[in-house]
């Protein structure tokens, strides 16, 4: 799917990262590996630190503790936002939804509409898109899309594929209409015959957790886990993104009149480093139009990826010219494909570390 709307902007952009941070050349015990082939794997692989959510907090958590730093920094008022989306894989309850809690806790107005939408690492891309739609309704309102997750937990400590990159975040964007003259265009796809490329068997209704389903076993290549852990088939995935990615962007330009080089910044899914340097290469756009550096430094947080990337990189994206032309793209879980492309004037973007209560 392939739309486009007018004059729809992202105004604030505040990303609530965890305190606690883990290195991964102190976890060697969990993965087997020799002190050389721990080096080897940092460099090649761009493993490093990564934020790391303690037990028992959740999404909502941080994105109650973000929406009132947002409040007392003046960024918007209650009676100003019409709805509140969420985007995540890692619900607090299966009952109520995130965004209805997150409502309940301020002086939202009752009619504010409240979605949430089960959407892993194409989940930003998604809730923007949900965004645009719903503030065509909203009547001069604004959407708060809540977009991040608390993976960590989901992954064995033992998984020498996922455990090194997987980090935890949320983050709050302010997405509302304009008076500018832009167009944003948007790109939807989804395979779902590769649905079970990044998936977690045990936990839903399918399959309830019990004793038998968290005993850990080994897979071919070395990596311990519970059926109540991630699995994810790392090949598949990494051939999905680097040949479909360029082919939604390539077709989200022709639809906008666009081309390559008419892009400042590609914001991708931060899925690991060295993913993000072969998508750079097959589209042959440089390192600094296409940011790679969030994942050694804070983890792969799923949906919060590409807001974090923003937060990170704002002044210097917007450091020459108030406007850029950006593009978001995302892909991953579902397996499912987005994309973005709009002229974005800098928003107000802040990183916040939450205040652990437990650990």
């Amino acid at each position: 799917m392939v739309t486009s709307f007018s004059n729809k902007t992202i105004s604030a952009i505040y990303s609530i990262l965890p305190t606690h941070e883990v290195d991964f050349m102190d976890e060697a015990g969990n993965y087997a590996f020799t002190e050389a082939q721990m080096k080897k794997l940092k460099k090649v692989m761009g493993f490093g630190t990564r934020r790391v959510a303690y037990e028992g907090e959740t999404v909502g958590d941080y994105a109650a503790y973000g929406i009132q730093k947002m409040l007392e920094d003046k960024v918007f008022r209650e009676d100003e936002i019409g709805a509140i989306i969420v985007t995540t894989t890692s619900p607090d309850h299966f009952i109520p939804p995130i965004s209805n809690i997150v409502q309940g806790k301020f002086n939202f107005d009752e009619d504010t509409v409240c979605i949430d939408i089960s959407q892993g690492c194409c989940g930003y891309v998604v809730g923007l898109t949900y965004a645009f739609m719903t503030l065509n309704a909203l009547h001069g309102k604004k959407v708060l899309l809540v977009a991040g997750d608390m993976l960590s937990a989901r992954v064995s400590k033992r998984d020498r594929a996922s455990r090194p990159i997987t980090g935890d975040g949320v983050t709050i964007s302010v997405i509302e209409n304009t008076i500018d003259n832009n167009k944003c265009y948007c790109s939807l796809k989804n395979d779902g015959k590769d649905a079970f490329a990044v998936y977690v068997p045990a936990g839903g209704t399918r399959m309830p957790i019990t004793l038998e389903t968290t005993k850990e076993e080994p897979d071919e290549f070395g990596n311990w886990r519970g059926k109540q852990h991630l699995v994810m088939q790392g090949d598949l995935v990494f051939n999905i993104i680097i040949n479909m990615t360029p082919v939604m962007m390539e077709e989200l330009l022709a639809k906008s009149g666009n081309k390559m080089d008419d892009v400042d910044y590609f914001i991708c899914h931060q899925s690991s480093s060295f993913t993000l340097k072969k998508l750079a290469q097959r589209l042959e756009v440089s390192e600094e139009r296409l940011p790679r550096d969030i994942v050694p430094k804070y983890g792969n947080s799923s949906s919060a990826t590409i807001p974090v990337t923003m937060c990170e990189h704002s002044e210097q994206i917007f450091a020459d010219k108030q406007s850029k032309k950006i593009m978001f793209a995302a892909f991953g879980t579902g397996m499912s494909l987005g994309a973005v492309l709009m002229d974005l004037k800098e928003p107000t973007c802040k990183m916040i570390d939450y205040p652990h209560h437990n650990g």
